[in-house]
């Protein structure tokens, strides 16, 4: 009978090729966390029961021009201010290891540290979560882009009807989004989310998927400019549209979405934002567990300046 390890493998080792003694990624990428990072999207809050925003939600009623010096003025009780509230959602990343693990990976026979490559697995798990619920329309009471920027314009985000009050409602088109009309279409939904030249609330982000920015990026042949000349320099291609960065996440839909930081958030509470617990022994297991736990939600206080193509 032919022995099942060979001479050669029994005396060497292989050789282990892990960068900074690093497992190597195969399924994250968080474009739209990173660039939301970097604008500002991702706030962190004191935290409380709910979050809310306190809204003026429409021009005095009583302004107005007078017919004669001498009309009679309004004395109506002034209201023009209302909150939109939103209730926090829970996320949680489980680490669990056993004492047997620990023993069959001591440091001087390390590929990858055991129980760190879990911990980054967590971190990153724990946002990538975030990534892809945020494309749909609400996760266990994370509130996503379908449910915060519909492709009706309408829905209750914040407890406010939309169907009744319009200016609770969001910018969306039912576009055919191909070459010839992406650009016309996407200059559309900036300026009716701008209401105007030279607004500070304009979109400063563009985000869709693979096969939309392509289409996008395809338009721009020759025309192709970057908007951070150190990206360009590291050789990555961030398009602009305007004052807006467009880019695409590997769990966008079929759909654009435009957005400013100052009225669409990620809030986090800042006593449970990605908070590493303890390391724990797992009672009558050999065993023991570590938690990765945010309290967050996704909201809007200015529904109006948010837009969709889809």
């Amino acid at each position: 009978m032919a022995v099942t390890i060979s001479q050669i493998i029994a005396a060497s080792y292989n050789d282990v090729e892990n960068e900074a003694r690093t497992p190597e990624n195969q399924w994250a990428e968080n474009a739209f966390l990173r660039e939301a990072e970097k604008q500002g999207f991702i706030e962190t809050i004191p935290g409380g029961p709910q979050i809310e925003n306190t809204l003026d939600y429409r021009r005095n009623p009583s302004a107005g021009f007078l017919v004669s010096d001498l009309d009679a003025v309004p004395l109506v009780k002034t209201e023009v201010l209302t909150a939109a509230v939103y209730d926090p959602a829970q996320l949680s990343a489980s680490i669990v290891w056993s004492k047997g693990d620990d023993a069959k990976n001591p440091e001087t026979n390390q590929k990858v540290p055991l129980v760190k490559s879990l911990i980054t697995n967590a971190l990153t798990s724990h946002d990538d979560v975030i990534e892809q619920a945020i494309f749909s329309t609400t996760t266990n009471g994370f509130l996503g882009f379908q449910t915060l920027i519909p492709d009706s314009g309408q829905g209750s985000p914040g407890g406010i009807d939309s169907s009744v009050e319009a200016w609770w409602r969001n910018y969306a088109v039912d576009a055919t989004l191909s070459a010839a009309t992406i650009e016309a279409e996407m200059t559309l939904a900036y300026n009716v989310c701008s209401k105007g030249t030279g607004s500070s609330l304009t979109p400063t982000l563009v985000v869709t998927n693979a096969q939309l920015h392509a289409t996008f990026e395809g338009t721009q042949q020759g025309l192709q400019r970057f908007v951070d000349t150190q990206e360009s320099k590291a050789g990555f291609k961030l398009l602009a549209f305007k004052t807006a960065r467009v880019i695409y996440s590997q769990y966008a839909t079929a759909r654009m979405y435009f957005l400013n930081p100052k009225s669409i958030k990620i809030q986090m509470y800042k006593q449970a934002k990605r908070k590493l617990g303890n390391e724990l022994e797992i009672p009558g297991q050999n065993g023991f567990e570590r938690k990765i736990y945010t309290m967050l939600q996704a909201s809007t206080n200015n529904k109006s300046r948010l837009g969709v193509l889809y």
